[in-house]
């Protein structure tokens, strides 16, 4: 069990590489992977210098489902490639937390950080984000930052 510890910091836009789609909420687990697979392609075809890490930005519909931006990082500016465009984090004060632990678990990482925010009257702007560490197959290692944009 997680326990989470909560900060509000300043945060500056960070340039990725992504494939921008609207999905079901739900649904990331099992679409993720479609979309990161076109990022990588860019990437192995040397247009692109990825950082390897991982980072999907959600922006809420008002129909329910999210349009995600599936992104890595990079280490240099690059021009689109067909579906792969840059995109850049959010940027602001931001509240945030870290996960440790299965990515099955982070549902109750994104519930604690909206109730931290609820508690201390602090208003989302609507963008949020995850930033994956890299993976182990020991699951206490695996780290996910969760961003929330504030007003």
């Amino acid at each position: 069990m997680n326990t989470y510890s909560m900060k509000e910091a300043d945060v500056s836009p960070r340039l990725l590489a992504g494939v921008r789609a609207v999905v079901p909420a739900g649904k990331v687990p099992e679409l993720f992977r479609t979309y990161l697979d076109q990022v990588y392609a860019a990437g192995r075809g040397g247009a692109i210098q990825l950082d390897g890490q991982n980072v999907f930005v959600y922006h809420p519909r008002a129909d329910g489902d999210l349009t995600v931006d599936f992104c890595v990082g990079v280490k240099a500016t690059f021009s689109s490639i067909g579906a792969v465009v840059p995109v850049e984090t959010p940027s602001g004060v931001a509240a945030t937390t870290t996960h440790w632990g299965s990515y099955a678990g982070l549902r109750s990482a994104h519930d604690a950080l909206q109730a931290w925010c609820r508690t201390n009257d602090r208003a989302t702007a609507g963008p949020s984000w995850e930033v994956y560490g890299h993976w182990s197959d020991d699951p206490a290692k695996v780290r996910t930052d969760i961003y929330y944009l504030l007003r």
